[in-house]
């Protein structure tokens, strides 16, 4: 019985055997073909590194972005992680794994190593395209503007003692007090037609340039932005940050009777958000990089831009209007085609220009308009 039992097996054994050696045949050698065939498009995760002083608002945005991108690259997923000033200083000598792409404004950076070269955009606002010099490129920007209480002026100031005027200090990345003395270098007159309808708002069309030196100007104030919401000042200049505390506060009943208002010879545009994709040794560096400029195609798209709304910033696209009928936003839109004034991206040169010619303004020892062609002349390439 033991042996019938132990034949019984053999017989068993042998069609396995005979299967695995037929399985065996058939298989590749080097089954490395299937699997460049499988995987023939890179795929994995992108690291962007965001710097963390921008507003706010402009993460819900990129995050909107990336999940559309990541839609269209089925396999690639971006991961963007909000970090300070020093760590995108130092993003490519710190021995921290760098990011494959970084979001950063003008100044921080002090030159453009460990960032790959890119080609010149299409279709930026006239003095977007090249300020990145070839190595960054700007996906959103923010803007100035006048904010007036409508019980108290009828018309923005056209000069410094038209009205009680406040300003808050410049900040680390953007300058009200260069934007107030480029706000009085022109009269509101003349009505400017974009192609969004029901955009109308005054800009400038003369001036006299023979102009004395300015009126006294208040202290610049932390406060300043308190003082026009409790009704103590008549107007202030604005970025799109308050723009939005303001219309929070009107859609809560509160606050003065405001609106915004574009005048001037030109914008300072040094509240941009740019992005540079890292050149850093890797396997697959060029697969990565690849995709990093299909991102940033994706991020200059039209439609990417026309959502901007949701960060309260402004497109970056020569002619495209977002905020048609957006109050506050639309004078933020209509100071945004004028002339732009952009510092550098790289250096600390554009700030340090900007804090010196504001502060001269301040103290009476230039006008507006000696300002502005000194900024011209500074930020000229």
């Amino acid at each position: 019985m033991r042996r019938a039992v132990s034949i019984l097996c053999v017989l068993l054994v042998i069609p396995l055997l005979l299967l695995f050696l037929h399985i065996h045949a058939a298989l590749p050698n080097d089954t490395a073909p299937l699997v460049q065939e499988k995987y023939a498009s890179w795929s994995g995760v992108l690291r962007l590194w965001v710097y963390e002083g921008w507003e706010a608002n402009a993460i819900t945005w990129l995050n909107r972005a990336i999940s559309s991108f990541e839609k269209a690259y089925s396999g690639v997923y971006i991961q963007a992680r909000k970090v300070d000033a020093e760590a995108l200083r130092s993003f490519c000598t710190s021995g921290v794994n760098p990011p494959d792409m970084i979001l950063f404004p003008p100044g921080l950076l002090e030159n453009a190593g460990g960032l790959a070269p890119l080609d010149e955009p299409p279709a930026l606002r006239e003095g977007l395209a090249a300020c990145g010099g070839g190595y960054a490129v700007p996906v959103l920007m923010g803007g100035y503007a006048w904010a007036y209480d409508r019980q108290a002026l009828d018309s923005p100031p056209q000069e410094a003692d038209d009205a009680t005027l406040a300003c808050a200090p410049a900040g680390e990345y953007s300058s009200l007090p260069a934007a107030l003395m480029l706000l009085l270098t022109g009269e509101q007159g003349a009505e400017i037609e974009l192609e969004a309808p029901g955009l109308d708002l005054g800009l400038p069309v003369s001036v006299d340039r023979d102009e004395a030196q300015p009126s006294t100007l208040p202290a610049l104030s932390e406060d300043a932005y308190a003082a026009f919401t409790r009704g103590e000042v008549d107007a202030l200049p604005v970025s799109q940050a308050q723009i939005r505390r303001l219309k929070a506060l009107s859609e809560a009943g509160r606050g003065p009777d405001w609106t915004a208002a574009a005048t001037g010879e030109a914008m300072l545009a040094d509240q941009l958000l740019l992005l540079g994709i890292v050149d850093w040794p890797r396997d697959d560096l060029e697969a990565r990089q690849e995709l990093c400029r299909a991102f940033l195609a994706h991020l200059l798209s039209v439609e990417t831009q026309t959502s901007l709304t949701v960060a309260g910033a402004l497109p970056v696209l020569e002619g495209l209007t977002i905020y048609a009928g957006e109050s506050g936003y639309e004078a933020l839109e209509a100071a945004a085609s004028l002339p732009l004034l952009v510092p550098p991206v790289f250096g600390t040169s554009g700030r340090e220009t900007l804090d010196a010619v504001a502060g001269a303004f301040w103290s009476g020892q230039i006008s507006a308009y000696e300002g502005i062609e000194r900024l011209r002349a500074a930020f000229a390439r």
